[in-house]
C-alpha cells in the first residue's frame, strides 16, 4: 500500500480504502488533518475579531458596537472550528469502534491494539 496514500485525498470514497492498514492510516491522518484545521480557524477568528474591532474606532452602526460588529463577523469561524474538533471526535470515535467490532478479523493477520506507554506510579520513580 505504500505510495497509494498519496494519490488520494483525505474526502475520497471507501475504493481507495483497500485493507485495514489504509483505513487505519486514512483515520489517523484524517484526525491530524481536522485538529489541525480546527486550530487554525480558532487562532483565524480570533486575530480577525481582534483587528475588527480596532478598525470601528467606537462607532456604532444599527445599534452595535464594534465589538458586536466583530463577533458576528468572527463567531461563525469560531463555529466552524468547533465542528471540526467535533468531526476529529468521531473519526477517532470510528477507528476505535473499527477496531472494536472487527478484532476477530484483525488478530487473524495478526494485529495487536496498540498499548499506551501511559503508566500510573506511586510517584516512587520505578513503580508500575
Amino acid at each position: 500500500m505504500a505510495g497509494t496514500h498519496d494519490q488520494r485525498g483525505i474526502f475520497t470514497g471507501a475504493d481507495a480504502l483497500t485493507d485495514n492498514v489504509a483505513l487505519s492510516q486514512w483515520f489517523n491522518d484524517t484526525r491530524r488533518i481536522l485538529h489541525a484545521a480546527a486550530l487554525e480557524l480558532g487562532v483565524t477568528a480570533s486575530e480577525l475579531d481582534a483587528r475588527l474591532r480596532a478598525v470601528s474606532g467606537g462607532v456604532v452602526i444599527g445599534g452595535l458596537t464594534g465589538r458586536a460588529r466583530a463577533r458576528q463577523v468572527a463567531k461563525p469561524i469560531t463555529h466552524a472550528s468547533d465542528a471540526l474538533v467535533v468531526a476529529s471526535q468521531y473519526i477517532v470515535t470510528a477507528s476505535t469502534r473499527f477496531e472494536a467490532v472487527y478484532l476477530p478479523e484483525l488478530e487473524a493477520v495478526g494485529h495487536r491494539p496498540r498499548k499506551s506507554d501511559f503508566r500510573f506510579t506511586n510517584g516512587g520513580g520505578g513503580g508500575r
